[in-house]
Parts: structure tokens; sequence; C-alpha cells
């Protein structure tokens, strides 16, 4: 079997596993409804039902992808090696003339596949209310923040997996991953954020907001929330392209980093 042909197989079988996998249709379904909750929200905010720019809606979507797209991501992957490790799969699986990088590949691809859905997820039923008629936007006001929001979710669904894969990767049971994976969610989407504001006012202004940008920036969440509110002109700090690009040097950094540890682990 080619190595072409062992990534194939290794994908399909992540995919297939990922896809029965509660967590995947559970927060696909959790996705859609949320969007749906924030298309009819911000219509009400004012006490008239009045559909507000698409600016305002795309915010809101971005703030649920920044919490939801990582803790999905984490969910599919987190017992990727650990687990496999737990029941044997993994030893047999190293067994057989499949390279590492191979293996470390199919899943990827996999599991990055599957979180696609449910990305895809958040967005149709925006695309579906335009269709039959009930959002006043235009195809071409949609089309691209949609599209933007979609690239940049990805990229950041598999910077998570790939952190994930390191988490499972050094731990040798799939409890302690969670639990060591949602310690970092909770850091990195949560507190993070909040303890620059407090470092900020607590030091009466001392951070300038350049500075600030930059240590901001360096948490891929915010990186990703900043991408999108930059397209939506909500906010002029960075340029777009080097924030995508600096999510990219992310999942590079991890998949080498992973690809490392995984060659020199021992079973």
């Amino acid at each position: 079997m080619n190595k072409k042909s062992v990534v194939q197989v290794v994908a399909v079988k992540e995919f297939r596993d990922s896809v029965r996998n509660f967590w995947l249709v559970t927060g696909s379904a959790v996705f859609a409804l949320l969007t749906f909750a924030i298309l009819f929200g911000t219509a009400a905010i004012g006490g008239n039902f009045v559909f507000r720019p698409f600016e305002t809606v795309m915010d809101s979507m971005t703030m649920i992808g920044v919490f939801f797209i990582p803790l999905i991501a984490i969910m599919i992957s987190y017992d990727a090696f650990s687990g496999e490790y737990e029941s044997g799969t993994l030893m047999l699986l190293l067994t057989y003339p499949i390279s590492r990088v191979s293996l470390l590949t199919g899943k990827l691809l996999g599991q990055g596949f599957a979180l696609v859905l449910c990305i895809l997820s958040g967005i149709l039923p925006v695309v579906l209310l335009k269709v039959v008629g009930v959002l006043p936007y235009t195809f071409k006001e949609i089309f691209e923040p949609l599209l933007l929001f979609f690239g940049s979710g990805i990229t950041l669904g598999v910077i998570f997996i790939l952190l994930s894969y390191f988490v499972s990767l050094i731990n040798s049971t799939k409890g302690r991953s969670l639990a060591m994976l949602m310690a970092i969610w909770l850091v990195v989407v949560f507190l993070y954020d909040l303890g620059l504001l407090i470092v900020t006012v607590a030091g009466d202004g001392g951070l300038s907001s350049k500075v600030l940008a930059y240590l901001m920036v360096l948490n891929p969440t915010s990186a990703f929330r900043m991408f999108n509110q930059q397209e939506q002109g909500l906010i002029t700090i960075f340029s777009s392209a080097r924030l995508e690009l600096y999510l990219l040097l992310w999942v590079v950094a991890l998949f080498l980093l992973d690809s490392r540890i995984f060659a020199r682990k021992l079973y």
C-alpha cells in the first residue's frame, strides 16, 4: 500500500469515527441553533423585530465561533492517540508498515473534514433563510463574510485538533488528555483576554494599545476574532492577510511539533 493510500484509509476511518461521535453531532446541531438564535435575537434587540446590519450578525457569529469551534475540535480529537493507546489499537497500527507521519496526516484529514461539517452547520442557516426569502440581505452581502468565517474557522479548528494531538501524545490516558485540554480551552478562550484586561486596568494604561494588540493576537482565538472583525470593518489593527498567515503558521508549527513527538515516542 503506497503512502497516499495509507493516508486515505486512515482519513476515511477517522472521519467515520468522528461522524459517529456524539460530540460532533450534538455540536453541529447546537451550532445551527445558535445561528438561528443570533439571526432572530439580534433582530429583536431593539424591541421591534428588524434585522440588523449583517456586520452585527457576523460579529455575534464570530464570538460564538471563538468559544465553540475550539471546543468541538477538542472533543473530536482529544483521544486520538491516548485513547487508541489505552485500547491497544495504536500498538496494532504501529506493527503495520505505516509511517507515523502518514498516520498523523490521515487522522488530521479525517477529523479536520468532520470539523468542516460542524462549521458548515453554523453557516447553512444563514444561506437557507436567505434562499427562502426570510433575510433581507443580498447574496453578495453575505457571501464574502461567510466564506472568510468558514475559512478562518477551519484554520482555528485545525489548530486545536493539532493541539489536542500534542496533549494526547504526551499523556497515556484519554481522561488526563481531556482534563488538560479543557484547562487549556478555559485559559485560551476565557481567561487570557480577561487577564490582559485586568493587567491593563491595574496598570492604569501602562500598556499601550499597540502592545496590547500584539499580546492579544498571540492567542489564536483572538487572532481569529480580530481577523473576522477586521473583515467586517469593525476594527483596524492588523492586516487580514497577516492575521491569516499567523494562524496558518500555528498550523504548520503544531504539525511539525506533533510529528517530532510522535516520531520519538516509544510505545
